[in-house]
């Protein structure tokens, strides 16, 4: 596609080169540079796509788009298209729209964004429009793609790019709707640019992705959240949570409610913790309608709740709401792993205080003889995660094994030693806790003490199935180390 026709409506100014380039792809990183593309310069947090720029046209991309604008003129290289725009993210999210012939406008697209149950719910969702016959595209945190197309995501929100390609592939292979997890830091980052949803649902709001690298403060973070709701043409909100005000969409926007709450337009009633030979779940009543999920926590009642209220707005009938939601499984969230009845275990991605304190209270509601929790915290994160989930395990926790996480480029034994700190001073008696840095050795060490009557609740890391230790990514599942164990 030409150049000229993917800068329409763009504010950009072409510094070398011309429009009639002919554009073959889009990358952001120089090592997917190829014959023909156009390379977006993006400035991240970490790293300044601009030191890029000579590998990207040393590979053979023929456009540069930057937003540099001192000494840019000793970075240009001769036979290659410059254009400078204000702003390379919205720039991407601009052109990758018209790359990829507005692939959304093809498809009914859903938003969900929230601090938790983002995951859940669009799983929830998509398998409530599955169970209806209706195809339908995952975006998230886990995975993306649809049918037997997927791939592991490493990211919540995927870069514009890469939506708009995901989209299009989509779209062509017969899709009709696209459910899509939307972070705060896609939403700042332009990375949803460019798409109107005809849903946006909000799940629920606390404090993260609060610090360096993320959101400044609080603030700024419902800022960004609210966004979604700035681009859609129906909002579903939770009213059950203190915030939901902040975000509610202009005029113009149609809004619908769900909750608790006897106002609700959807109304979540007798919300119950139930034990089955399927292990913990929940029930609860929407219109008269009765909902059972194998999935433990009211927490999974309410996700389950926004993914009825949009459903129910696509006209998804009852039956099928019920038979998908009453089987449903979600990679890494409350995920129960067979142990042959040793004991329960379930792997969940909580990894902040609030996640880990309600998971817990939850859990605690079922009356295991113990509930035993493996957790540890990911490093180059908000400091204070540590302290809040060390005291939500000294609060709430018959016996924890204290772990690495994602060390990254922290030393995991100063992450373990902020844990255990926080313990400490939440009054956990030294026999209540262990440290085993070794996170398989750990996770070995809490099912083996476990029985049929405990709960092992092993946190943190959920769906990956990967550990990050310095610039060093290796292959872990909490998942698989668990279902080894009678190897």
């Amino acid at each position: 596609m030409k150049l000229a026709a993917l800068t329409e409506g763009l504010e950009y100014r072409l510094l070398q080169g011309t429009e009639d380039e002919d554009v073959k792809a889009l990358i952001y990183f120089s090592d997917k540079a190829v014959p023909g593309s156009a390379f977006f310069a993006i400035t991240g947090t970490e790293d300044d796509g601009c030191r890029y720029i000579r590998d990207a046209a040393d590979r053979g991309a023929s456009v540069i788009v930057t937003s540099l604008a001192d000494g840019l003129q000793n970075m240009l290289i001769p036979d290659v298209t410059v254009i400078w725009t204000p702003d390379v993210r919205k720039a991407l999210a601009h052109m990758s729209c018209i790359f990829y012939r507005h692939p959304c406008r093809n498809l009914l697209t859903v938003g969900v964004t929230g601090t938790k149950g983002k995951t859940s719910t669009t799983f929830m969702l998509r398998a409530i429009l599955e169970e209806a016959g209706i195809r339908t595209g995952l975006l998230g945190t886990v995975q993306n793609g649809w049918d037997e197309h997927f791939e592991e995501a490493d990211r919540t929100t995927p870069q514009s790019c890469d939506i708009q390609q995901w989209c299009r592939k989509m779209a062509d292979a017969g899709c009709r709707v696209l459910v899509m997890e939307v972070s705060s830091q896609g939403l700042m980052q332009s990375r949803v640019d460019g798409i109107l949803f005809d849903i946006a649902v909000f799940t629920n709001l606390s404090p993260d992705h609060i610090g360096p690298g993320e959101h400044e403060d609080f603030d700024e973070y419902v800022f960004w959240k609210s966004r979604l709701f700035t681009r859609c043409r129906k909002a579903i909100m939770n009213m059950d949570d203190p915030h939901w005000a902040q975000l509610l969409p202009e005029e113009g926007v149609k809004v619908k409610t769900f909750g608790q709450r006897a106002e609700a337009d959807y109304m979540c009633e007798d919300l119950t913790l139930v034990k089955s030979d399927h292990g913990p779940g929940v029930k609860f009543r929407m219109d008269g309608y009765p909902v059972v999920l194998n999935l433990p926590g009211t927490f999974n009642g309410m996700n389950a709740a926004a993914a009825i209220a949009a459903a129910r707005e696509l006209g998804i009938p009852w039956k099928d709401i019920q038979t998908a939601l009453s089987g449903l499984r979600i990679p890494g969230r409350v995920e129960p792993v067979d142990t042959g009845g040793r004991t329960s275990v379930l792997v969940d991605y909580a990894h902040n205080g609030i996640s880990l304190r309600q998971l817990l209270t939850d859990l605690r509601k079922y009356e295991p003889r113990r509930l035993i929790l493996v957790f540890g915290c990911g490093g180059n994160r908000d400091r204070n995660r540590r302290f809040e989930m060390g005291r939500a395990a000294a609060e709430l926790a018959d016996f924890t094994v204290v772990t690495s996480d994602n060390p990254r480029k922290e030393k995991p034994e100063e992450i373990i030693k902020d844990i255990t700190n926080a313990m400490d001073a939440w009054g956990a008696e030294k026999e209540s806790y262990t440290v085993i840095s070794d996170r398989a050795q750990a996770i070995r060490t809490a099912v083996r003490m476990g029985t049929p009557d405990d709960i092992v609740l092993i946190a943190g890391k959920g769906h990956e199935t990967y550990q990050l230790a310095g610039d060093t990514k290796i292959h872990f599942d909490d998942r698989q180390i668990v279902t080894n164990m009678g190897d």
